[in-house]
């Protein structure tokens, strides 16, 4: 059984986007591209929170897509961008009643 089956969802190529004048712009524009990350790693989070964790760390979530990635996608092995880490833990947990308080999060730095 493949990776993906296991985790439930098919998987799509991550579309990059270019560089923008920040971190924050360039997430928005990323998330605006590729949806089925956001809808990917929330299935992780809460299968991983249902089966009993009181925690999680984003990076843990991040590395798997990383790894589907490069079994089903070409090209640049760092589609999925390190900087967007922080921005999918805080949109899980303001989304995502269930998810509120799960991933640990630092102060922003502005």
């Amino acid at each position: 059984m493949s990776g993906q089956q296991q985790l439930g969802f098919d998987w799509l190529p991550v579309v990059p986007v270019e560089a923008g004048k920040n971190i924050e712009e360039d997430f928005r524009a990323f998330h605006k591209a590729n949806p089925h990350i956001y809808r990917i790693l929330r299935k992780m989070a809460l299968e991983y929170k249902r089966a009993g964790n009181e925690h999680c760390g984003i990076k843990m979530l991040w590395e798997a897509l990383r790894y589907n990635s490069g079994i089903r996608t070409r090209g640049d092995a760092y589609k999925l961008n390190n900087n967007y880490t922080a921005h999918y833990a805080r949109l899980l947990m303001d989304q995502e009643r269930e998810l509120r308080g799960f991933f640990e999060t630092r102060e922003r730095a502005d």
